[in-house]
């Protein structure tokens, strides 16, 4: 490859979704010329076209970026990039790691790698991915040596969908490099876009900070909602339990139960780490727990639903129950890994007719069939049961107190009267 020390743009990212645009846009305001390249091409007209294909960035921001934003389906204009971001999806698949998509991304821009460019990886994945997955690749399609021709680190994302305090600037960024040079570039390039960089000694630090992040959440909320179902067997109050804890100043953080988790990285975050502990012949049980008891929550809640019916001389088959809030996390729309997902499979397995009630869910979809989307707040008396599945801020205008209907909320939402509770 030829040597391309003037590069048109500072920063090229590879992937344009709830990690990649967030950068793109925040690096094209900080006045850095930005390509973004994906290989949607319906995504990137729409980038093009100023609508934001996510809701964490607006239409305006999107409009306000586009001096300095270009996105194409090109992957030849990567060569004109400096620093080079790869920012793609980690599914799981079969519950197995899915790095498909970086293993992909790694070919495209190693075929159009040139000397002296910079290669992060951002995407959530397993300890050792950079240097074993990402680097032989890059190496192979470019015929260049990694942290001499070229330069390689990662840096875990942190983006939090719907968070209006932190944003992608204001939050703290991790950072890594293969060898100092590479450390010193990336570190140079963060810096110019983001308040804050924390640099740790090593790509699987940086990947494993990841892990730990979202792995300390999981494990917690495992713990609060088997104590959940403990507490409902002793007739204990668990929500008046978590409230009166956390008065406490020190020594403990709250977590509340709820009907399982949702988004991409609590759920998916901990099987990366099972996998590679696996690997070395050392599962990690604490986690690989965690996981069963936060997986066996739609059900429960199921089951919870069939008691309280029962209680009220409702059969479950012949009941009809609107599903308040699809999305994983409140006030947004994404439904990423919903719980909401797995519990509207399982009570039509159980022929309930289901209806859904979110106001910033257009569409929900279960196993091929869309559930119907209920929009009259006037309607509410009509169904046997609610189901509070996401407390958005939006519910806190309904008169639940009016309502005559049963109302059971796996959220414990203060806003939310509620009959029954998780």
């Amino acid at each position: 490859m030829v040597s391309n020390t003037e590069f048109k743009y500072d920063l090229g990212v590879v992937g344009l979704g709830y990690v990649g645009l967030p950068l793109a846009v925040e690096a094209a305001t900080s006045s850095l010329k930005v390509l973004g390249f994906d290989i949607n091409s319906e995504r990137v007209e729409m980038i093009n076209n100023g609508h934001s294909p996510i809701e964490d960035i607006s239409n305006e921001e999107l409009s306000q970026s586009h001096k300095n934003f270009h996105s194409t389906i090109e992957s030849k204009e990567l060569s004109q990039c400096r620093n080079i971001v790869i920012s793609v999806p980690t599914p799981l698949t079969d519950y197995q790691p899915d790095l498909s998509y970086v293993i992909n991304a790694a070919k495209t821009v190693g075929e159009n790698l040139v000397k002296n460019q910079v290669v992060i990886l951002e995407s959530t994945t397993y300890p050792g991915t950079t240097v074993e997955v990402l680097i032989p690749n890059l190496e192979k399609m470019s015929g260049l040596k990694a942290g001499e021709d070229f330069f390689v680190g990662y840096s875990p994302e942190r983006i939090d969908p719907g968070n209006e305090v932190w944003k992608f600037k204001n939050t703290p960024k991790v950072i890594s490099g293969i060898n100092n040079v590479s450390t010193e570039k990336i570190q140079s390039f963060y810096e110019s876009i983001i308040d804050e960089t924390v640099l740790v000694k090593g790509t699987k630090e940086a990947e494993m900070v990841k892990l730990l992040e979202n792995t300390y959440r999981h494990v917690n909320i495992a713990l609060i909602n088997e104590l959940a179902m403990l507490c409902k067997m002793l007739d204990i109050d668990i929500w008046e339990v978590v409230n009166a804890a956390k008065t406490k100043p020190f020594g403990f953080e709250s977590f509340k139960p709820g009907p399982g988790v949702g988004g991409h990285c609590i759920p998916v975050d901990p099987e990366y780490l099972s996998f590679k502990t696996r690997q070395i012949g050392k599962p990690v049980r604490f986690v690989e727990l965690a996981q069963e008891i936060n997986n066996s929550m739609p059900l429960y809640v199921v089951n919870q639903v069939n008691e309280i019916l029962n209680k009220n001389k409702i059969i479950l088959n012949s009941s009809k129950i609107l599903l308040m809030g699809v999305a994983y996390k409140k006030d947004i729309s994404d439904m990423r890994e919903s719980p909401a997902i797995d519990i509207a499979e399982l009570l039509l397995d159980k022929e309930v007719d289901i209806s859904y009630y979110d106001p910033y869910v257009e569409e929900f979809k279960v196993s091929g069939h869309i559930i119907d989307r209920e929009v009259d707040t006037n309607s509410f008396e009509d169904y046997d049961m609610l189901l509070v599945l996401t407390p958005h801020s939006k519910f806190s205008q309904l008169e639940f107190n009016n309502l005559k209907t049963i109302i059971f909320d796996t959220t414990g939402s203060d806003f939310i009267k509620s009959t029954e509770r998780i």
